[in-house]
């Protein structure tokens, strides 16, 4: 089956949108499109902000495999505590690899000598309009203590490649933020 790059049929004309509810962290939007038909219809939208997770991988002596920096948090909407990667959103002003930098050295301490991109994705292009960046950090130095958000209240591990390897998509790691965040380390490491 040949793919047809021609995509004007599928796109839909924006007309107006509404602000519905703002959380602060996010907007809730009712978005009145056009069809390329004619036909009008209102969708719902979630304007949130871009986040970053970053991956701080720990060096090693030798051919041993690597560790990572992991941080174990409760999160409100699963009501659980969970292990993740350091992450966050990015403030405005800032690009995705400032704020990665940002969220390793004040969630971990830890200041990165190389902080590189390994992927992008879109959360939930269905009804979200932000993107999710994934970055790489290597040559990890401790240099503070952490530096949380008010309401922010984690713990750093050091966690083994083979852990990871053995427990990603599996509570506690099963957030999907972390889960894409592995397979973009996975496939920029030559793992896959």
């Amino acid at each position: 089956m040949s793919r047809n790059t021609d995509e004007s049929h599928l796109v839909w004309e924006y007309l107006d949108s509404e602000t519905l509810y703002d959380a602060g962290i996010f907007r809730l939007k009712t978005v009145r499109r056009r069809s390329p038909e004619g036909r009008h219809a209102p969708f719902i939208s979630v304007e949130a902000p871009d986040w970053v997770t970053v991956i701080p991988e720990l060096s090693q002596d030798g051919d041993a495999a690597p560790s990572f920096l992991i941080v174990r948090q409760y999160r409100h909407g699963a009501e659980k505590v969970g292990l993740e990667f350091p992450a966050g959103a990015i403030d405005p002003g800032e690009n995705p690899a400032q704020a990665a930098a940002r969220e390793l050295l004040e969630e971990t301490g830890y200041r990165a000598s190389e902080i590189r991109e390994i992927g992008s994705v879109s959360p939930n292009p269905a009804f979200m309009t932000n993107r999710t960046y994934t970055y790489l950090a290597r040559g990890l130095e401790k240099v503070a203590g952490q530096n949380l958000d008010e309401h922010e209240i984690l713990d750093v591990h050091s966690v083994a490649l083979s852990d990871l390897e053995m427990m990603m998509g599996q509570a506690p790691y099963d957030s999907a933020i972390t889960l894409q965040a592995w397979f973009f380390y996975l496939r920029a490491s030559g793992r896959l």
